[in-house]
């Protein structure tokens, strides 16, 4: 990242001692070279640990590195009808994935969770998805005879046992259950059907997989060349496809190919302290009053749900030093966790010289009547470098996965809110990257929806 008295916003300040103040309190904020360099050193370090056949190796990483025991990729001659479900956050979704011949007509929709379900026994949660399903088949009128294969998408930490069998490690984002964690989510989800007496439909539960393994087999759909799934919405995680040989955890007599589906779960990368040389004061106090201190200290610097809070508490710093809304600001500005991503992403929208969508973000927050012209330079600045170097921290991981896989092209799926709706996001991403891995031709591309298509084509592929 470029010096910050070299931004343009920042060189409009007309007082030099309030410039030098302003970029004293925002330094923390640029992701330098040598922090990229040492980032992909650390991050090597922890795969290798993580990859490891000794279990006290594994202890050293925050990293699970698992294999999703997904066979293969889509390869376009897949038939049949098929469900997904898509458990990650408060708007759980069923999605609905016929195939012809590897063509495929796809039906989503969404069903809300309550503070109810998010905060009492696990088994709310899932019952409200089978009741969910069932609102699903009834609406699209869906009529068989035959089980409709399913694959589940729930995209918390959970050690993979088998493609179905797995045990969630801890909820994460909103999900305060009660109960959850050594728990199968498959079995969980039949006992849930069960109670119901089953589905009007007969279904098979085939699969669960992580989101970003659904992004990347929805990925593999529309391009051949995919070979990451990437999240970037409330949270993070991706999934790669690895050689055989450089993954120790599976026996080669498992495998049906040479190369793996892994599941990177790299949301907890820097739990354990490796990623302390770079965090700054912006992230640590994001995370000191977030759900779960000192856990998943990866995604807080860049993850949907707490960029919002970032951008707030970068404000409030820069208010109290006296260089923003003269050292005034509001109540709404002092709020913690008011601030949401989407205020991030408006701020972003405005171009070079225009302000409207700055000016609608302060005047929620009950600021517009005290920002100067400066004032809002200001904030679109740091919210500029807030999110430049969020971008280059996830760019940062991708460039080690994209040496990992080491083909001369690669495309990279990506699903998420934050991807979808930032302005800047995909080009800080892609400037970095082609620093990092100018060998290897990539592409980014959005996977709208990708993770609950992406578990119906699991379950596609396991059935063809």
């Amino acid at each position: 990242m470029e010096p910050i008295s070299n931004r343009p916003g920042i060189q409009k300040i007309k007082s030099a001692d309030k410039r030098k103040k302003v970029c004293e309190a925002l330094e923390s904020l640029r992701f330098t070279e040598n922090d990229v360099k040492q980032m992909m050193k650390v991050f090597e370090e922890q795969i290798d640990y993580a990859n490891s056949l000794n279990e006290e190796d594994r202890k050293k990483s925050d990293l699970f590195w698992e294999c999703t025991y997904v066979s293969d990729l889509v390869k376009g001659n897949e038939n049949g009808r098929y469900l997904g479900l898509d458990l990650g956050s408060t708007n759980f979704r069923v999605v609905l994935v016929d195939l012809k011949d590897g063509v495929a007509k796809t039906t989503t929709k969404y069903y809300n969770l309550t503070d109810d379900q998010l905060s009492g026994p696990a088994e709310l949660v899932f019952d409200h998805i089978a009741a969910s399903m069932e609102t699903f088949i009834t609406e699209e009128k869906i009529q068989s005879q035959k089980p409709i294969g399913v694959g589940f998408t729930f995209s918390f930490p959970t050690v993979q046992k088998t493609l179905k069998k797995s045990i969630l490690v801890t909820w994460t984002k909103r999900f305060k259950c009660t109960n959850g964690p050594g728990l199968d989510p498959c079995i969980l989800l039949e006992e849930a059907i069960e109670r119901r007496g089953g589905l009007s439909v007969p279904v098979n539960v085939m699969a669960r997989i992580s989101d970003t393994t659904g992004t990347l087999m929805a990925g593999s759909y529309y391009d051949k060349k995919c070979a990451i799934g990437l999240i970037l919405g409330s949270g993070s995680n991706a999934c790669y496809v690895e050689h055989l040989k450089n993954f120790k955890k599976l026996d080669p007599k498992e495998a049906k190919s040479d190369k793996i589906l892994v599941n990177c779960e790299w949301g907890a990368f820097g739990d354990n302290g490796c990623l302390d040389f770079c965090r700054n004061e912006f992230e640590r106090e994001v995370d000191q009053y977030s759900n779960f201190p000192g856990s998943y200290t990866f995604e807080k610097s860049f993850g949907g749900f707490y960029l919002g809070e970032m951008f707030r508490v970068v404000l409030v710093k820069l208010t109290k030093a006296g260089v923003l809304f003269d050292g005034k600001g509001s109540d709404e500005l002092m709020t913690r966790w008011l601030w949401k991503s989407r205020q991030v992403t408006t701020v972003e929208k405005d171009n070079p010289g225009s302000s409207e969508n700055t000016m609608s973000v302060l005047k929620d927050m009950k600021l517009d009547t005290i920002a100067t012209e400066e004032d809002v330079l200001l904030v679109q600045e740091a919210c500029y470098l807030m999110s430049q170097r969020a971008a280059y921290i996830v760019a940062t991981a991708l460039a080690v996965l994209l040496n990992h896989i080491n083909e001369p092209e690669v495309s990279i799926g990506i699903d998420g809110s934050l991807y979808e709706h930032h302005p800047r996001f995909h080009d800080h991403m892609t400037t970095l990257l082609q620093k990092l891995v100018p060998s290897t031709k990539f592409r980014l591309f959005l996977v709208k929806d990708g993770s609950g298509q992406g578990a119906a084509l699991v379950a596609a592929v396991e059935s063809s």
